[in-house]
């Protein structure tokens, strides 16, 4: 997913913001690989990331309706545990689920969870265990911080209550986002930091600041939430998605040792066309989309070589010992099936490269291996479900053990 605000800023520099712009990784394990279930180096490879591959589950994204028509999941929070059969049987092993805290916080006193809608993530976590998946709980939207807040209905088409204070500015605002992470803390206590992750916000994006001072904004607040919940849990595995859209490590928090994650939508004319929350600039991009990728007359300005540039400052928290992974990726399903694998191809060479981990945005649903609705795509019956047998072979190829 990605912000429409930070799309209409691209709009001006078009052509440079496609060499430049960058796939976004988060986060860095707070403890000993060992410990936390992350893959340990091969002998003569150093690399201490965690080598999770799989998706993202949307049960629990969003209690706004209009957000919940583009996705095949029913925001009840009612996860399906043939998904996780299936990516079993696959060889994926990560699931990331990105949630609403208004699902279970009470809307009158933002300190009062309430219980009976949490259980849903205790069962996902348990189905998790059942059949070898990690999950990493992540509050897409939080108290006083959701990307998408600037997106505007009446161009997007999609309706949503803002969050009416920010994390970054209101002190009530941020002692209920670290109370949320203190709950889950003091609530899964216990379970192995090989099956459960904390992911602390989807996207982190100041407004309304320049970027220094928005960046060591949300170091601070990271920072309170990592302490409350190692208060809690000292050895609970936390991942933090990059700054600005999840495209920029942070090296505020390299002391921390939590795992920092990237978001790669790198160019986004390939990877979101005709997406809504992205409008109007969206709009804009052509259709259909090449990989590599052609301006209007003919010239290729962004391709293998343009990611690996991009990509490159992912590469810096290994030196200080912080591992990453790349947490959300993939294409729209306006982008053709061909440019789709092409745009796959070389991304996961680029990722892999970098020894990180990787998942997809959807399981099911348009940027997904199942029910994706791409036109043109040759899929497979499964189980009453629409495979792209394709993509998923492709994916089954860039995995590295």
């Amino acid at each position: 997913m990605e912000d429409s605000n930070q799309h209409k800023a691209q709009a001006a520099i078009h052509r440079r913001s496609v060499l430049k712009s960058i796939a976004g990784f988060a986060a860095a394990s707070a403890l000993n690989p060992s410990l936390t279930g992350l893959a340990q180096p091969q002998p003569g490879v150093k690399s201490i990331n965690p080598k999770w591959y799989g998706f993202n589950l949307l049960e629990y994204f969003s209690s706004d309706k209009d957000w919940m028509q583009h996705f095949p999941y029913n925001g009840d929070g009612q996860f399906r545990e043939d998904d996780f059969r299936w990516m079993r049987d696959w060889g994926f092993n990560w699931a990331r689920l990105p949630m609403d805290y208004r699902l279970w916080t009470d809307a009158a006193d933002l300190l009062k969870i309430r219980e009976k809608d949490v259980e849903p993530i205790d069962r996902v976590i348990k189905l998790g265990e059942k059949y070898g998946v990690h999950i990493n709980i992540c509050l897409c939207r939080a108290p006083g911080e959701w990307i998408q807040d600037d997106a505007v209905a009446s161009v997007t088409g999609i309706r949503q209550e803002p969050e009416k204070t920010s994390v970054y500015t209101d002190a009530h605002t941020l002692d209920a986002f670290v109370h949320q992470w203190a709950y889950f803390a003091e609530r899964y206590k216990g379970i192995p930091s090989k099956s459960l992750s904390f992911n602390l916000v989807n996207e982190p994006l100041e407004r309304n600041v320049d970027h220094d001072t928005g960046l060591k904004n949300y170091a601070r607040i990271a920072r309170t939430s990592i302490e409350a919940i190692r208060g809690k849990d000292a050895q609970r595995l936390i991942v933090s998605d990059g700054y600005q859209v999840g495209r920029e490590p942070v090296a505020e928090l390299y002391d921390t040792k939590v795992v920092q994650s990237c978001h790669d939508y790198n160019p986004m004319e390939v990877t979101h066309p005709h997406a809504p929350w992205v409008r109007p600039l969206s709009d804009n991009f052509p259709i259909p989309p090449t990989w590599p990728l052609k301006d209007s007359k003919g010239q290729v300005i962004a391709d293998k070589q343009t990611k690996r540039a991009a990509a490159s400052p992912w590469a810096e928290p290994a030196k200080h010992g912080v591992p990453i992974h790349f947490g959300e990726m993939g294409c729209y399903n306006h982008t053709p099936p061909e440019v789709v694998y092409a745009w796959f191809n070389d991304t996961l060479d680029v990722v892999n490269e970098l020894r990180s981990g990787w998942a997809l945005w959807n399981f099911r649903g348009s940027f997904g291996i199942l029910d994706s609705g791409r036109a043109a795509t040759k899929y497979t019956d499964w189980h009453g479900h629409k495979l792209d047998i394709n993509l998923l072979n492709l994916l089954k190829s860039k995995m590295r053990g």
